[in-house]
Protein backbone atom coordinates (compact mmCIF):
# COMPACT_ATOMS: atom_id res chain seq x y z
CA UNK A 1 0.00 0.00 0.00
CA UNK A 2 1.35 3.39 -1.00
CA UNK A 3 2.38 5.77 1.75
CA UNK A 4 0.52 9.08 1.70
CA UNK A 5 2.10 12.31 2.92
CA UNK A 6 0.49 15.66 3.81
CA UNK A 7 0.30 18.03 0.87
CA UNK A 8 3.22 20.50 0.92
CA UNK A 9 2.68 24.24 0.86
CA UNK A 10 1.52 25.02 -2.70
CA UNK A 11 4.10 27.80 -3.02
CA UNK A 12 6.96 26.17 -1.13
CA UNK A 13 8.84 24.48 -3.98
CA UNK A 14 6.88 25.10 -7.21
CA UNK A 15 7.96 23.54 -10.52
CA UNK A 16 9.96 23.52 -12.61
CA UNK A 17 12.46 21.63 -10.51
CA UNK A 18 16.14 21.63 -11.53
CA UNK A 19 18.22 18.77 -10.17
CA UNK A 20 21.77 17.49 -10.49
CA UNK A 21 23.43 14.28 -9.39
CA UNK A 22 24.66 10.86 -10.51
CA UNK A 23 22.58 8.04 -11.91
CA UNK A 24 22.72 4.36 -12.80
CA UNK A 25 20.40 3.47 -15.71
CA UNK A 26 19.70 -0.27 -15.90
CA UNK A 27 17.97 -1.69 -18.97
CA UNK A 28 16.11 -5.01 -18.89
CA UNK A 29 14.07 -7.14 -21.25
CA UNK A 30 11.00 -8.55 -19.51
CA UNK A 31 9.24 -11.69 -20.69
CA UNK A 32 5.45 -11.95 -20.50
CA UNK A 33 5.80 -14.39 -17.59
CA UNK A 34 8.03 -11.95 -15.66
CA UNK A 35 5.47 -9.17 -16.18
CA UNK A 36 2.69 -11.46 -14.99
CA UNK A 37 4.64 -12.45 -11.87
CA UNK A 38 5.35 -8.77 -11.12
CA UNK A 39 1.76 -7.62 -11.61
CA UNK A 40 1.61 -6.27 -8.04
CA UNK A 41 4.06 -3.59 -9.18
CA UNK A 42 1.62 -2.32 -11.82
CA UNK A 43 3.78 -2.98 -14.85
CA UNK A 44 1.73 -2.59 -18.03
CA UNK A 45 0.75 -6.01 -19.44
CA UNK A 46 2.38 -7.28 -22.62
CA UNK A 47 1.89 -10.52 -24.55
CA UNK A 48 5.25 -10.04 -26.31
CA UNK A 49 7.49 -8.78 -23.54
CA UNK A 50 9.36 -5.48 -23.68
CA UNK A 51 12.21 -3.38 -22.31
CA UNK A 52 12.01 -1.27 -19.15
CA UNK A 53 14.48 0.88 -17.26
CA UNK A 54 15.41 0.88 -13.59
CA UNK A 55 17.03 4.10 -12.35
CA UNK A 56 19.07 4.42 -9.18
CA UNK A 57 19.72 8.12 -8.58
CA UNK A 58 21.77 10.10 -6.10
CA UNK A 59 20.35 13.59 -6.38
CA UNK A 60 22.95 15.96 -4.93
CA UNK A 61 21.08 19.19 -5.66
CA UNK A 62 17.31 19.85 -5.81
CA UNK A 63 14.78 22.38 -4.45
CA UNK A 64 14.37 20.14 -1.37
CA UNK A 65 18.04 19.29 -0.95
CA UNK A 66 19.90 16.03 -1.69
CA UNK A 67 18.06 12.70 -1.74
CA UNK A 68 18.18 9.23 -3.31
CA UNK A 69 15.69 7.48 -5.59
CA UNK A 70 15.07 4.02 -7.00
CA UNK A 71 12.39 3.80 -9.69
CA UNK A 72 11.02 1.80 -12.59
CA UNK A 73 10.45 3.66 -15.85
CA UNK A 74 7.97 1.56 -17.80
CA UNK A 75 8.00 2.00 -21.59
CA UNK A 76 5.03 0.05 -23.06
CA UNK A 77 5.12 -0.91 -26.71
CA UNK A 78 4.30 2.04 -28.95
CA UNK A 79 1.72 -0.08 -30.79
CA UNK A 80 -0.33 -0.14 -27.56
CA UNK A 81 -0.62 3.68 -27.69
CA UNK A 82 0.28 4.02 -24.02
CA UNK A 83 2.63 6.61 -22.59
CA UNK A 84 5.55 5.83 -20.30
CA UNK A 85 4.86 5.66 -16.58
CA UNK A 86 6.64 5.27 -13.24
CA UNK A 87 4.74 2.50 -11.44
CA UNK A 88 7.20 2.07 -8.54
CA UNK A 89 9.50 4.57 -6.86
CA UNK A 90 11.32 4.81 -3.53
CA UNK A 91 12.79 8.07 -2.26
CA UNK A 92 14.88 8.90 0.79
CA UNK A 93 13.36 12.32 1.71
CA UNK A 94 9.79 12.89 2.89
CA UNK A 95 9.62 16.35 1.31
CA UNK A 96 10.56 14.87 -2.07
CA UNK A 97 7.98 12.11 -1.61
CA UNK A 98 5.21 14.58 -0.74
CA UNK A 99 5.94 16.89 -3.67
CA UNK A 100 6.21 13.93 -6.06
CA UNK A 101 2.80 12.63 -5.05
CA UNK A 102 1.03 15.99 -5.10
CA UNK A 103 2.63 17.68 -8.12
CA UNK A 104 3.37 14.83 -10.54
CA UNK A 105 1.18 11.96 -9.36
CA UNK A 106 4.23 9.80 -8.61
CA UNK A 107 3.66 6.90 -6.17
CA UNK A 108 6.74 7.84 -4.10
CA UNK A 109 7.35 5.84 -0.94
CA UNK A 110 9.84 6.71 1.78
CA UNK A 111 12.80 4.35 2.18
CA UNK A 112 16.29 4.48 3.66
CA UNK A 113 19.27 4.19 1.30
CA UNK A 114 22.66 2.98 2.48
CA UNK A 115 25.60 3.33 0.10
CA UNK A 116 29.05 1.75 0.00
CA UNK A 117 31.63 2.43 -2.72
CA UNK A 118 34.93 0.61 -3.16
CA UNK A 119 36.74 1.57 -6.35
CA UNK A 120 34.56 0.55 -9.31
CA UNK A 121 32.11 -1.37 -7.08
CA UNK A 122 29.05 0.42 -5.73
CA UNK A 123 26.53 -1.16 -3.36
CA UNK A 124 23.22 0.33 -2.31
CA UNK A 125 20.95 -1.21 0.31
CA UNK A 126 17.32 -0.04 0.35
CA UNK A 127 15.39 -0.47 3.59
CA UNK A 128 11.60 -0.32 3.40
CA UNK A 129 8.76 -1.64 5.52
CA UNK A 130 11.09 -3.71 7.77
CA UNK A 131 12.64 -5.35 4.72
CA UNK A 132 15.96 -4.76 3.03
CA UNK A 133 17.26 -5.40 -0.46
CA UNK A 134 20.55 -4.61 -2.15
CA UNK A 135 21.76 -3.61 -5.59
CA UNK A 136 25.43 -4.15 -6.42
CA UNK A 137 26.88 -2.32 -9.42
CA UNK A 138 30.23 -2.43 -11.15
CA UNK A 139 31.54 0.48 -13.19
CA UNK A 140 34.20 0.25 -15.89
CA UNK A 141 37.63 1.29 -14.66
CA UNK A 142 38.51 3.48 -17.65
CA UNK A 143 35.18 4.26 -19.32
CA UNK A 144 34.56 6.04 -22.60
CA UNK A 145 31.78 8.53 -22.10
CA UNK A 146 29.32 10.06 -24.56
CA UNK A 147 26.96 13.00 -24.27
CA UNK A 148 23.16 12.59 -24.36
CA UNK A 149 20.56 15.33 -24.36
CA UNK A 150 16.86 14.54 -24.10
CA UNK A 151 16.32 16.60 -27.26
CA UNK A 152 18.04 13.75 -29.14
CA UNK A 153 15.25 11.30 -28.19
CA UNK A 154 11.69 10.92 -29.53
CA UNK A 155 9.31 13.21 -27.63
CA UNK A 156 6.81 10.37 -27.14
CA UNK A 157 9.42 8.31 -25.28
CA UNK A 158 9.91 11.05 -22.69
CA UNK A 159 6.27 11.88 -22.03
CA UNK A 160 5.16 10.36 -18.73
CA UNK A 161 1.57 9.80 -17.65
CA UNK A 162 0.53 9.07 -14.07
CA UNK A 163 -2.77 8.54 -12.25
CA UNK A 164 -3.19 9.46 -8.60
CA UNK A 165 -6.45 9.63 -6.66
CA UNK A 166 -8.54 9.86 -9.82
CA UNK A 167 -6.40 12.56 -11.43
CA UNK A 168 -4.23 12.37 -14.53
CA UNK A 169 -0.77 13.96 -14.58
CA UNK A 170 1.30 14.28 -17.76
CA UNK A 171 4.77 15.78 -18.05
CA UNK A 172 8.00 15.47 -20.06
CA UNK A 173 11.29 15.64 -18.10
CA UNK A 174 14.35 17.05 -19.84
CA UNK A 175 17.89 15.89 -19.05
CA UNK A 176 21.48 16.06 -20.21
CA UNK A 177 24.73 14.43 -19.15
CA UNK A 178 27.71 12.28 -20.06
CA UNK A 179 27.12 8.53 -19.90
CA UNK A 180 29.38 5.49 -19.97
CA UNK A 181 28.76 1.77 -20.10
CA UNK A 182 27.95 0.01 -16.82
CA UNK A 183 29.60 -3.38 -16.50
CA UNK A 184 27.11 -5.29 -14.33
CA UNK A 185 24.25 -5.14 -11.83
CA UNK A 186 23.28 -7.73 -9.23
CA UNK A 187 20.10 -7.80 -7.14
CA UNK A 188 19.76 -9.40 -3.70
CA UNK A 189 16.73 -10.05 -1.47
CA UNK A 190 14.14 -8.00 -3.38
CA UNK A 191 11.47 -10.06 -1.59
CA UNK A 192 8.07 -8.44 -2.21
CA UNK A 193 9.12 -4.78 -2.20
CA UNK A 194 10.56 -4.66 -5.73
CA UNK A 195 10.53 -6.91 -8.81
CA UNK A 196 13.36 -9.44 -8.89
CA UNK A 197 15.24 -8.15 -11.92
CA UNK A 198 17.86 -10.86 -11.48
CA UNK A 199 15.26 -13.01 -13.28
CA UNK A 200 15.06 -10.59 -16.24
CA UNK A 201 17.50 -10.26 -19.14
CA UNK A 202 20.12 -7.59 -18.43
CA UNK A 203 20.68 -5.31 -21.42
CA UNK A 204 23.38 -2.72 -22.02
CA UNK A 205 23.20 -0.27 -19.11
CA UNK A 206 24.83 3.04 -18.27
CA UNK A 207 26.31 5.24 -15.59
CA UNK A 208 26.16 9.05 -15.47
CA UNK A 209 28.56 10.55 -12.90
CA UNK A 210 26.91 13.93 -13.38
CA UNK A 211 23.52 14.69 -14.92
CA UNK A 212 21.15 17.66 -15.00
CA UNK A 213 17.38 17.12 -14.93
CA UNK A 214 14.52 19.59 -15.37
CA UNK A 215 11.10 18.48 -14.13
CA UNK A 216 8.37 20.77 -15.50
CA UNK A 217 4.93 21.42 -14.09
CA UNK A 218 2.55 18.57 -14.93
CA UNK A 219 -0.63 19.05 -16.89
CA UNK A 220 -3.29 17.82 -14.47
CA UNK A 221 -6.79 16.66 -15.32
CA UNK A 222 -9.51 15.74 -12.83
CA UNK A 223 -10.57 12.83 -15.06
CA UNK A 224 -8.11 9.92 -15.32
CA UNK A 225 -9.96 8.28 -18.24
CA UNK A 226 -7.71 8.19 -21.27
CA UNK A 227 -4.71 9.26 -19.21
CA UNK A 228 -2.42 6.69 -20.83
CA UNK A 229 -3.29 7.32 -24.46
Amino acid sequence: MQQNFPAPDAFLYPPPWHMQGEAFILNYWLTPSFIQQAQNFRLAPSALGRAVQVLLVRCRSSPVGPYDELLILDHPLMAKRRLSSIPKIFVSAETAAAHGQQRWGLPKELARFEWDEQGQDVSCAIHFNRQSMALRLRKIKKPRSFYINSHHLPAAMLKISQTQQGKCYQFSPQFRGHFSRLLSAQWQDTQDIFPDFSQARYLQSFYAPEFALALPEAACSANSRGCFT
